[in-house]
């Protein structure tokens, strides 16, 4: 039984920093994390908790009456070492544009600047990859989604249907129509199936494991770890996170345990791909943002002439841009043509690298990091600093035929031991990225946060 010790809160340790407390107000809960429910039952049987996401989650949740029993209960908590965070609301963003709607980038004209088609012409994608949208909700009885989504969660309300709900994000009272596009249009333009109907995502035939987190009303903490828990259980390759805090905040410490876990546990150890857009306010980040967690890609984004848009947010945690795909699937079978911002930017990132993962299962997730940033195009626009990086277009544009030419070199042809005149072919089935990529890291062209 935990004992009742009674000593002075650290409140440096117990409660959010001072930029998270800017939009965070304490819930009468506590987040313990390193505990099954199992293992923590058996050790704390006196102490009802439940787990956050999937039952053998590493994130637990002990409600309390009141706040002022949390802090209460923290103290000692701590005093047996244990790793202890009260729950709090966080105002969360979608990173979405409503400024962007040229009337230029009508079609997916995205997947033609990126050369989708050669990398399709090699493979769609397995349904073995699956890629995690933890973002509002998400229509998954879509064309496009409806045959490749397995394990929907509902993050926000602790249940199994992630669709969008009536009402919610109605700006101008729409009453009990279905408004949140947003979920559902970044899911497709990872994955959305080629199947006739709606788009193509990057991905096509990748599976995709539906998370609605963001919903209308308070958020908190707990409902980010609960995601993230869900995305790990159900063994995600590739994690994207369109969206972020609405205020300049530090990650909170308890969902980085629960992302380097995603990182390190999934895929029997090679780990999940990370994506966070990097935000719409063209402010630029600051330290330990989401953004700045070792092993995220962070993504900026770009318009059709390959510029800067006006909103993305910048800085020297921007890994790479990719262009703000602005045409996508919207609930009920519907299209939208006015999609955009930095949202709309990492999905074309976790697709690509979902795509990599399909081809090269055994390739870990820091190498398919690695790969995508030192396979990117700086833009001719700029001139990078002496690591080649550039707080808007990080180490550059995603270049998916770069990438494609790294894991299948072109055929070379060279002088064969028989003679002068006679040639020999090495096969495209030579594989040299291994080596590619360590000469980028060698020389530090591969930025290791």
């Amino acid at each position: 039984m935990l004992a009742l010790l009674m000593s002075t809160l650290n409140w440096s340790v117990a409660l959010p920093n001072e930029s998270m407390s800017q939009g965070s107000d304490l819930r009468p809960s506590v987040i313990v994390q390193g505990y099954t429910i199992e293992q923590w039952n058996k050790q704390y049987p006196d102490i009802p908790a439940r787990p956050l996401g999937p039952i053998q989650s590493k994130s637990l949740v002990i409600p309390q009456s009141s706040v002022s029993e949390g802090i209460e209960l923290l103290d000692q908590l701590h005093e047996l070492k244990i790793d202890a965070w009260m729950d709090h609301i966080v105002q969360h963003t979608q990173y979405n544009s409503d400024e962007f709607n040229d009337p230029n980038l009508l079609g997916q004209w995205y997947i033609d600047s990126l050369d989708m088609y050669t990398l399709w012409t090699h493979s769609l994608g397995d349904s073995n990859t699956r890629v995690a949208v933890i973002d509002s909700g998400i229509d998954t009885s879509h064309p496009d989604l409806s045959e490749k989504s397995i394990a929907p969660y509902d993050a926000f309300d602790n249940d199994d249907d992630p669709s969008p709900n009536p009402g919610e994000y109605c700006w101008e009272g729409a009453g009990s129509s279905i408004c949140d596009e947003h979920g559902t249009a970044v899911a497709g333009i990872s994955v959305a199936a080629a199947n006739d109907a709606g788009i193509v995502g990057l991905c096509p035939e990748c599976s995709l494991i539906p998370i609605k987190m963001l919903g209308e009303g308070n958020a908190a903490l707990s409902h980010d770890i609960a995601a993230m828990e869900h995305a790990i259980a159900n063994d995600a390759a590739v994690i994207n996170n369109s969206w972020g805090y609405v205020l300049p905040t530090e990650a909170p410490e308890a969902l980085v345990n629960v992302i380097e876990r995603a990182q390190a546990e999934t895929r029997e150890g090679k780990g999940s791909v990370v994506v966070f857009a990097a935000g719409n306010d063209n402010r630029e980040l600051i330290d330990n943002e989401l953004c700045g967690i070792a092993g995220v890609i962070c993504v900026s984004a770009v318009d059709s002439y390959g510029r800067p848009t006006a909103y993305t947010n910048y800085g020297a945690d921007v890994d790479v841009a990719a262009p703000s795909a602005t045409v996508s699937i919207a609930p009920n079978e519907n299209l939208t043509t006015n999609f955009g911002g930095t949202s709309a930017a990492a999905p074309v990132v976790s697709g690509l690298a979902a795509w990599v993962l399909s081809v090269e299962p055994d390739l870990t997730s820091a190498e398919v990091v690695d790969l995508l940033l030192s396979t990117s195009e700086q833009s001719p626009l700029i001139t990078p600093d002496d690591n080649g990086h550039h707080d808007k277009y990080g180490y550059g544009v995603i270049h998916p035929m770069n990438v494609y030419e790294t894991l299948y070199p072109p055929e070379i042809e060279e002088p064969a031991k028989g003679g002068c005149n006679t040639l020999a072919v090495v096969s495209p089935s030579v594989k040299f990225y291994p080596m590619i990529l360590g000469l980028w890291t060698v020389f530090g062209l591969v930025r290791r946060r």
